[in-house]
């Protein structure tokens, strides 16, 4: 299991940090909040300084910004161009294929973690010093579950939702390119995290994937249904075996990430069918540590989407 932190609080990088997106900000249908605007309740604006979309409540003209303005203004998203630093899979930057972007941490990093993508099929990231290339990783991401021969003359080809790269050279001047590809249509993001990474230890063979369902459904006195579809919120459950001495090193670790998201990567092989079950970026339940044992000790985790 491998943990990466975001780099910054509010996003997963900092404005700083982008040094550019083939997205652009303002993006088409995106409008900049002004305060001479009368807007009506259900316009959307956004603000340039934290790249936050709201929505309208009540019509008017207002000079508060919607970000100091509760009663006028709802938080409605990021603007597209930041929708994937947000730490939320399903809070996505969708764009025409090929997306890129360029990250220029200004720190030591090792890793990065990409969850929520649709429809992307090739995924490249390098890292470049002085414009030269010191590191690339390609990753095909069409996947097809073929289980018997039905399956193989029908079953739709689809893609991975989810990757991580790990090991990358660790530079401070270094600069993070990653393209995002498609064979046809636009390519979403969700969510994409970087920062050196901290091997907690081997995920055992008993871990448990399950959700947080908030779909309701009630039913008449008559024993008829109405459901209400809402989001499944994935939850993981896993044991982990790990060397005494990284204890300090972990217990430091889950101080550090007490109600703070992080990408938690359960194995390192992207093609193993258990991959995507155990990739959470989210934060932790439970992180204890049970050392009986005089060589190892055993921590159970319980991790929560964000």
């Amino acid at each position: 299991m491998r943990v990466i932190r975001p780099l910054s609080t509010d996003f997963t990088i900092t404005d700083a940090m982008l040094t550019s997106s083939t997205v652009s900000e303002p993006d088409a249908g995106e409008t900049p909040w002004n305060p001479a605007t009368a807007y009506t309740a259900g316009d959307l604006a956004y603000l340039a300084s934290n790249h936050t979309v709201y929505e309208r409540l009540i019509g008017g003209t207002t000079a508060t910004s919607p970000d100091a303005d509760t009663t006028n203004w709802a938080e409605y998203g990021k603007t597209n161009k930041w929708a994937m630093f947000d730490t939320y899979r399903n809070s996505q930057t969708t764009a025409a294929s090929p997306l890129t972007v360029s990250i220029t941490p200004g720190e030591f990093i090792d890793s990065v973690a990409i969850a929520g993508m649709t429809n992307v099929d090739d995924i490249v990231l390098t890292v470049t010093r002085d414009s030269v290339e010191i590191d690339r990783r390609e990753e095909d991401l069409s996947t097809r579950e073929v289980l018997d021969w039905e399956d193989y003359f029908y079953e739709p080809f689809t893609t991975k939702s989810v990757i991580a790269f790990f090991d990358l050279p660790s530079y401070t001047d270094a600069v993070i390119t990653i393209t995002f590809t498609a064979d046809a249509g636009d390519v979403s993001v969700g969510a994409v995290i970087t920062n050196l990474s901290k091997d907690i230890g081997t995920v055992r063979p008993s871990a448990v994937s399950d959700v947080l369902n908030f779909s309701s459904v009630t039913r008449d006195e008559f024993g008829n249904s109405e459901m209400v579809q809402r989001r499944n919120v994935p939850k993981t459950i896993q044991e982990i075996i790990v060397g005494k001495e990284r204890i300090n090193m972990i217990r430091g670790l889950r101080d550090d990430l007490n109600a703070t998201p992080a990408a938690w990567v359960g194995m390192d092989d992207s093609d193993h069918d258990y991959y995507e079950a155990i990739f959470i970026i989210g934060f932790y339940k439970k992180f204890s540590i049970d050392m009986r044992h005089p060589r190892h000790a055993v921590i159970s985790l319980e991790i929560e989407e964000i």
